[in-house]
């Protein structure tokens, strides 16, 4: 997804789960930061529920889907776009030398077939406009309905282009006002008009406002979404407050470069439109009105233009149809025509050049997205896992590729310890398996201990790539590690250094409660803490899947208070004291109960299926057993002198 993949990441991420849970309602997840997964509620999901329909009804993947609706909501704004052209004057045919000039500007060639709202917005935007017009000017209810749809849509989908759209329709609507004045008709003419121009917006706005006041609560209750509220968005990503920057050289000087990449040179720009004010003076008004939008929307927005190339294309528009008037003012020059051609030729050479040298190569890549850190995040990780990404801020990038929910930290918030707390503590019912950190996060020590504390991962990288380290939990560090020793397929990944049979360092883990339900299924009630010495692996017994438990195993769990007994079947595989040469010389199965500081054996029992026949095979255990208040039980299994060949598993354990 070339050209700000953090943006559309997150739109991707949005339609995938979308699709995934088949959620078509207003509050969907987007689990990029961490638990409530519905926070980043920033616009209403209506270009991501056509991409999962389009996506559905071809069978067609997302991005592709993403791309036709894309560019199908481009070139269905360009009708409105061409009737708007002649309200304002221009000739059938010299409307087409302005649409020409949209076809071939580098923002509508590059980002109409993105993965990004953006043309759906102009084209309710477009239509809305065309509608204002046409309502103000025939007081259709046909066409006033129209507007609204298209209104409510623009307004829905992003605010923020709207909002620029907004202008020429006010100053429409105003300049409407002030003649109905002027001529001195009386008063119910002017309020005839207030009142069909309140009308075409009442709904859009009264619909934005409904989303503002359903999703900002959402947000600001999250522990790092509050920075998408519709009060901080307009102090910090958008820039509306900041006065000074609007007028700041070294803002300007940051738009200009975004000109020359969106657009053109600036100065081409500069010329044409001063060349336009000079001397095509039958069309100067338009230029000068049109071009004031384009301005406008930047000084309404320095920073979200400053920094994101894509937001021209809600603006570009306005530019290009002021340049279409000057090239109409320059037709009906008294130039010669080879002249005039000629100079409608520099901005459609302009546009294209600056499309192939900077656009294009970027186009042009061959992807098949994410990398070789998303693929073994997808394919070695259990599916429905999370992970937690700190380094890259709130991009969705790998969350996306990897199709795992993501708790990302966001930039400077990996040493706020009361917040890692509470987003942490937020996950205690997710499987997270994976601690991804991405360039100078990697030194946070702060950040890793935190997690081996709440996750269990792994003290040291599991595996790295390019400039991440990736910490596992002890859930599937071997697993992980064992695969892609054993694989050549991940180009890029390399490993700390580790002899064939030495094993990561284990430690006591928290089990999520997702967890308990699918990897320790035959044990009731599900444990919330464990220890394996050598990892998570289950076998069949007697038709049954067991728990591998070789010493040292522990797992926790918390005895019901109307417990009467504890079931536990048990055993040692026959070939640790069947097999040639060194053999098992059995281990111990420990039950103790531990309440209010003080610990007690409630079991204890040795197994040497070696010099004991009896102690062979499957052992079932019923245990009396009265619990003590808030008494929690710890499950083991430890060697009876060597850990050798000690290869235990549990069958079942039900405290009952």
């Amino acid at each position: 997804m070339p050209g700000h993949e953090f943006r559309q990441a997150q739109t991707a991420i949005v339609s995938y789960y979308i699709d995934e849970q088949n959620n078509f309602s207003p509050l969907y997840e987007t689990p990029i930061l961490g638990k409530p997964w519905v926070s980043v509620l920033l616009e209403v999901p209506i270009y991501e529920w056509s991409v999962v329909l389009l996506s559905r009804a071809m069978g067609i993947p997302h991005f592709m889907a993403a791309r036709t609706v894309s560019l199908t909501c481009f070139y269905l704004a360009l009708p409105a776009l061409y009737l708007l052209l002649g309200r304002l004057g221009l000739p059938r045919a010299r409307r087409l030398l302005s649409l020409a000039l949209i076809l071939t500007c580098p923002v509508y060639i590059f980002y109409s077939r993105a993965f990004l709202m953006e043309s759906m917005e102009i084209m309710c935007c477009a239509w809305f406009l065309l509608g204002f017009v046409r309502t103000m000017d025939q007081r259709s209810w046909a066409w006033l309905g129209l507007t609204i749809m298209a209104g409510t849509g623009a307004a829905l989908i992003k605010s923020v282009t709207f909002a620029v759209w907004l202008v020429p329709a006010a100053s429409y609507g105003v300049w409407l006002l002030w003649r109905d004045l002027r001529i001195r008709r009386g008063w119910l003419v002017p309020v005839k008009t207030l009142l069909w121009g309140v009308a075409t917006v009442v709904v859009a706005l009264g619909a934005l406002r409904w989303w503002i006041n359903l999703t900002d609560p959402i947000k600001a209750a999250h522990p790092s979404c509050w920075i998408f509220t519709s009060k901080n968005l307009s102090a910090g990503n958008w820039g509306i407050l900041e006065i000074a920057a609007r007028f700041s050289p070294k803002t300007w000087s940051i738009l200009l470069d975004r000109w020359q990449e969106a657009i053109m040179s600036p100065w081409i720009i500069g010329l044409g439109l001063a060349c336009g004010l000079a001397f095509c003076r039958l069309v100067r008004w338009p230029i000068m009105g049109l071009a004031a939008v384009f301005f406008l929307a930047q000084l309404m927005f320095p920073f979200a233009y400053a920094y994101q190339d894509y937001y021209y294309y809600a603006c570009t528009i306005f530019l290009l149809g002021a340049l279409g008037f000057v090239l109409h003012g320059v037709l009906d020059s008294r130039l010669p025509r080879w002249c005039c051609w000629l100079i409608i030729a520099v901005p459609l050479w302009a546009q294209v050049s600056t499309y192939w040298q900077g656009y294009r190569p970027t186009q042009m890549m061959k992807s098949d997205g994410g990398s070789a850190l998303t693929t073994v995040l997808r394919n070695l990780t259990p599916e429905g896992s999370a992970i937690i990404v700190a380094g890259a801020d709130w991009a969705a990038v790998i969350p996306l590729y990897s199709q795992r929910k993501a708790l990302m930290i966001r930039n400077g918030l990996e040493y706020d310890n009361a917040y890692l707390e509470r987003a942490f503590n937020d996950l205690a019912d997710e499987n997270v398996v994976a601690l991804v950190l991405v360039g100078n996060t990697r030194q946070s020590r702060n950040l890793i201990d935190f997690a081996v504390a709440k996750f269990g991962m792994d003290t040291t990288p599991t595996f790295s790539y390019s400039n991440t380290d990736v910490f596992c939990s002890s859930l599937c560090v071997d697993s992980v590690q064992e695969s892609l020793r054993e694989s050549s397929e991940y180009n890029g990944i390399t490993m700390k250094p580790r002899a064939p049979n030495e094993r990561a360092p284990s430690r006591p883990f928290p089990i999520a409660a997702s967890v308990a339900c699918e990897s320790f299924a035959n044990i009731a009630p599900a444990p919330f803490r464990a220890y394996l010495e050598f990892g998570l692996n289950h076998q069949w017994v007697d038709g049954e899947l067991a728990l591998t438990a070789h010493a040292d195993t522990d797992l926790w769990l918390r005895a019901p208070v109307t417990a009467k007994q504890i079931i536990w079947d048990f055993g040692i595989i026959a070939e640790a004291y069947e097999k040639e040469g060194e053999k098992t010389d059995g281990a111990v199965f420990v039950i103790m109960g531990e309440a209010a500081g003080q610990s007690r054996q409630v079991f204890s029992r040795l197994l040497d299926p070696l010099d004991v026949p009896a102690d062979r095979g499957r052992q079932h255990a019923i245990i009396p057993y009265q619990p003590l208040p808030g008494e929690v039980l710890q499950f083991s299994t430890r060697p009876n002198k060597s850990p050798n060949f000690d290869w235990a598993y549990w069958v079942k354990i039900e405290v009952q």
